[in-house]
């Protein structure tokens, strides 16, 4: 980041260099994660998308002051325009060129990327520059990595002896997802030293997750000893994905068998939420394990 002699300062975004404010106090987001990516560093937007559910309580009320720019995927540009904002943010996986140019007549528009679905920590990075947050940045990120090491000392022998598979639902039972290190989910798992499962598919992943077929659900995730499942911020498993769960085959699983399958929300989008994750990783997962 370059700082000019004015108020204004200069950022790395998606779409280029974009000048900003140094310190802006209006600020939009216009994709799904960046209000908690904001809320992580310290800044309320004054407007962001429609949420109907899958956020907790806390979430919820963060959003209760906050203006609707419309829902996900469909952005209202004129309702961006309407909240004045000094700066508005986003990631790159919903705000295309076009959409960026658009924007950019309202106001300075940053939006950031990372090289992967899970690569949050550039994206977070983007987003700090944008709004002047980056001594906000650097604590939450050494209360992470402070928080990451602890996990890894205090856990090594059930790292160094069980396997992981983490799994969610598609559109029906028919049918469920692996989640790879190319994920969010992932990417941390991989950090923690959670060791991928022998029997998962190897590639590259460029969405995050793999889809599969049920009536083939021993085969992916056969050597798994411990199986995560994607739950809600309630904690309860989507009904869709249960019928997975009560599927026979998957009750024939060794991770099933041993009692090794761990329904676990994430909600992970920037440091403070993946250090409130890793606290999640270690009551759901790594504890019980060492039993």
């Amino acid at each position: 980041m370059t700082t000019t002699a004015t108020t204004r300062t200069t950022v790395s975004s998606a779409y280029g260099d974009v000048d900003v404010p140094e310190n802006p106090d209006l600020v939009v987001a216009v994709s799904y994660d960046t209000p908690w990516q904001l809320k992580s560093l310290g800044v309320a937007p004054v407007a962001a998308q429609d949420y109907s559910d899958g956020i907790s309580e806390e979430q919820r009320e963060f959003l209760e002051p906050v203006d609707s720019v419309g829902e996900f995927f469909e952005l209202d540009i004129e309702a961006v325009a309407k909240a004045e904002p000094d700066v508005i943010v986003g990631d790159v996986l919903e705000i295309d060129q076009e959409t960026f140019d658009k924007l950019s007549e309202v106001a300075s528009t940053v939006i950031a990327e990372g090289e992967t679905r899970g690569d949050w920590k550039p994206i977070v990075g983007m987003l700090a520059d944008a709004v002047g947050a980056e001594d906000k940045l650097e604590e939450s990120k050494v209360a992470y990595e402070d928080r990451l090491a602890t996990l890894q000392e205090d856990y090594k022998d059930v790292l160094a002896d069980n396997t992981f598979a983490d799994v969610g639902p598609m559109d029906d039972a028919a049918n469920f997802y692996i989640a790879y290190p190319s994920s969010i989910v992932g990417a941390i798992y991989e950090e923690v030293g959670m060791k991928p499962a022998a029997s998962l598919p190897t590639g590259e992943f460029p969405k995050g997750w793999e889809q599969y077929p049920t009536a083939k659900i021993g085969e992916p995730l056969g050597d798994a000893d411990a199986i995560t499942v994607t739950a809600k911020p309630d904690g309860t498993v989507d009904p869709v994905m249960q019928s997975v769960l009560d599927n026979t085959l998957f009750k024939n699983l060794k991770a099933t068998k041993d009692d090794h399958v761990f329904p676990v929300f994430s909600g992970v989008t920037d440091y403070e939420s993946a250090t409130a994750y890793l606290d999640t990783i270690e009551e759901k997962i790594l504890k019980p394990l060492q039993k």
